[in-house]
């Protein structure tokens, strides 16, 4: 079930290439190199080279060394996100949703707590998606709903409409904050399948709980984004008010 070595290695070189630390057209340095800092054989490290070259990644100059080529990693079109709710409909606006399933499952004891249900909710409603950015695979959510307000929501419409806007608009449901947490997490089975990744490759998870009036919890969203796909920066401006200064935050997402 582990990622094999080569593949964790062919992962963090189109890593470096992605973030620029191995130039387009420049030479990487030489197997010799890679082997003593990276731990590993030279057979395994050739056959992660083997895969990169396979995906124009990196080209092997006989005689002179291997090349990052001339295509490498396509950056993905940032999405900014300056932390309103209104910026959660753009950010998911700008993927396409490419699968969608719908189930009842029991109410765990995480989600009793997280949205605080009585004691006779037993069964909550939870949609599963997956999305798409430039046809390839980004991310995976899960939404978990009270089956009163689930079960007024249909698959159909989650393949067009923004869950958030059918809540607002559709359902006239006031969403007034929302409490989200990010870490970092190895891929399981499940998804790993729907992302296209090794299992245990590392992935985004974020999870968010959405309040309702009354700061009533009313939805739990759980997303998992692919590591490679995902980038999520924080810039820190200060700002003065008054006679003392403030951080004001924007948050920007992207490949």
């Amino acid at each position: 079930m582990a990622v094999p070595l080569y593949r964790q290695i062919y992962e963090l070189i189109r890593h470096r290439i992605g973030a620029g630390e191995y130039q387009q057209g420049h030479q990487i340095p030489s197997e010799n190199e890679l082997c003593r800092e990276l731990q590993v054989s030279r057979v395994t490290l050739r056959e992660s080279l083997r895969q990169l070259a396979h995906d124009k990644l990196l080209v092997k100059v006989p005689g002179k060394g291997t090349f990052v080529g001339l295509e490498p990693v396509k950056g993905l079109t940032p999405v900014k996100y300056a932390g309103f709710l209104e910026d959660l409909q753009e950010r998911v606006q700008s993927l396409t949703v490419v699968e969608v399933e719908s189930s009842r499952m029991p109410a765990t004891d995480e989600l009793r707590t997280r949205l605080q249900l009585d004691p006779g909710d037993t069964e909550l409603v939870v949609f599963k998606r997956v999305r798409h950015i430039e046809d390839k695979p980004f991310s995976y959510t899960l939404n978990y709903l009270p089956p009163a307000i689930g079960d007024r929501i249909t698959v159909e419409q989650l393949y067009t409409v923004p869950l958030l806007r059918i809540l607002q608009e559709d359902l006239h449901i006031e969403i007034v904050r929302a409490q989200e947490t990010i870490a970092a997490a190895p891929a399981a089975a499940d998804v790993a399948r729907k992302l296209g990744i090794p299992v245990l490759f590392p992935v985004m998870h974020m999870k968010r709980v959405m309040f309702t009036t009354n700061d009533r919890p009313l939805e739990l969203v759980e997303t998992f984004y692919r590591a490679d796909r995902y980038h999520y920066s924080v810039n820190l401006v200060r700002v003065r008010r008054g006679t003392s200064w403030r951080w004001k935050t924007e948050v920007e997402t992207s490949e």
